[in-house]
């Protein structure tokens, strides 16, 4: 034993057992730990510090160990180091960001001991968990600014979280929500089943979006709503919860109960919305006869399949697509479904929407279909109608010349019932016009 380790009148001598003990644990531990001097200069570092960062040991020794600080994170380390060695703390922990030897950053919670000889501290990687809080803190930013109600609840239906908009919708201020079952909370009593049949659907791996049903505010008054749930996980992809985003559409509901004269219009965007989920989204092939009375391809016909088996005709169902956002995902199951049928040697017109005609991407996403099913693009038509032409007419040349280039043809649907049919033939690369002669028959 050194002189400078013989024990002081009244001290217990140093255990070789309990010191050897600690230069293990320095060179084993999953945390930083290290020593520097007055002038903050690494003095010791144990090899966690090359396995965490990339920079050797000789690296991190060459310099001040703040030129490996984040410029934005410096004045607070030095503030901190600046108390330790003024004395006014003799332990101080903080965050920064320090450099990696690939020219990122890790972020690092530090904990530092002032001594005489200088500091020694410990220093934990915790960039994943910034990231998490970051994201978190995005998350929140946005639900707070968006014009949707939005809270998450845990599987089994605890509401965890509810945003501004979820108090003026369902009149529950977050403290009152936070904590309560959302069945209990907002839940209809003749909807009590719904939210665990939501989450059953999530976690079998089906979609929930804009699901159309009732809730009811605090002083009873029960809206009609449209929600898209999704479940919400954390980074190693574990189950956390279910976010909800509710949107209310009663007033939408009653305007078009008045301006169509349906009943419960709005029911039917559920419908379509699980048929779409469920694969009951069903084309049939209908003849195209050619002046002279020959077949000359096939046009699909879209139908939707209820739980049942029974077939519902497009008149029923489409309206309620069309108006509320789901017949564009109706069109590229059509899509589709005409390039395996054409990869097998047939060919297929289908009918766009309005709504779909002009969107760039649906070329691409057309595009794909064939390619992906090894189809021939020229045994594809598209039917677009002249009210679709009509509402943007520079979008629609665009979208049919983009049609065109990829070898598609492009047919003129209901020739002659605008007044602009023979104006869009010579405008156009218009390949053909058709003239439907049993009306009933039409998809959309």
């Amino acid at each position: 034993m050194t002189p400078k380790d013989q024990p002081r009148h009244g001290e217990v001598a140093p255990d070789p057992a309990l010191a050897r003990a600690r230069d293990v644990a320095f060179e084993i531990s999953c945390d930083l730990i290290g020593s520097s001097d007055r002038e903050n200069f690494f003095v010791a570092l144990n090899d966690e510090w090359e396995r965490r960062l990339g920079h050797t040991k000789v690296e991190l020794m060459s310099k001040p160990f703040v030129e490996f600080v984040h410029a934005a994170d410096r004045p607070a380390t030095e503030a901190e180091l600046a108390r330790l060695r003024d004395g006014n703390a003799s332990a101080v922990g903080f965050e920064h960001r320090f450099a990696t030897s690939e020219g990122g950053w890790k972020w690092l919670s530090r904990q530092v001991q002032s001594r005489e000889d200088g500091n020694y501290f410990i220093a934990r990687d915790v960039t994943e968990q910034v990231g998490i809080e970051q994201r978190r803190q995005l998350l929140m930013n946005v639900v707070e600014g968006v014009d949707d109600a939005i809270f998450t609840k845990t599987i089994d239906g605890v509401v965890t979280s509810w945003n501004q908009v979820c108090e003026e919708l369902f009149g529950h201020t977050a403290k009152e929500a936070v904590g309560r079952d959302l069945g209990d909370l907002i839940v209809p009593d003749e909807r009590k089943e719904e939210p665990d049949v939501i989450v059953g659907r999530l976690l079998a791996g089906e979609g929930v979006r804009q699901y159309t049903t009732q809730r009811h505010r605090k002083d009873g008054t029960l809206l009609t709503v449209s929600l898209t749930a999704s479940l919400m996980r954390d980074h190693q992809q574990n189950i956390l919860g279910v976010v909800v985003v509710t949107r209310d559409i009663s007033e939408l509901s009653l305007e078009d109960v008045k301006s169509r004269g349906e009943i419960d219009t709005l029911v039917w965007v559920g419908r379509v919305r699980d048929a779409i989920d469920e694969d009951r989204i069903v084309f049939y092939a209908q003849p195209i006869i050619g002046v002279r009375g020959q077949p000359k391809s096939y046009e699909f016909l879209c139908r939707m399949m209820s739980r049942e088996g029974e077939m519902i005709q497009p008149g029923q169902f489409l309206p309620a697509a069309e108006n509320y956002g789901l017949i564009e995902e109706i069109d590229l199951l059509a899509v589709k479904e005409a390039a395996k049928q054409i990869a097998l040697g047939f060919e297929i017109s289908i009918n766009l929407s309005t709504s779909t005609v002009g969107r760039r991407h649906v070329v691409d996403a057309i595009a794909d279909a064939l390619r992906s099913e090894g189809a021939d693009a020229s045994g594809l038509t598209v039917e677009i109608t002249e009210t679709a032409l009509m509402k943007d007419v520079p979008a629609a040349r665009r979208f049919a010349d983009d049609l065109s280039s990829l070898g598609i043809h492009l047919a003129l649907d209901d020739f002659g019932t605008g007044f602009g049919g023979f104006t869009y033939l010579k405008k156009l690369p218009i390949h053909l016009s058709l003239i439907h002669i049993s009306e009933p028959t039409r998809p959309y």
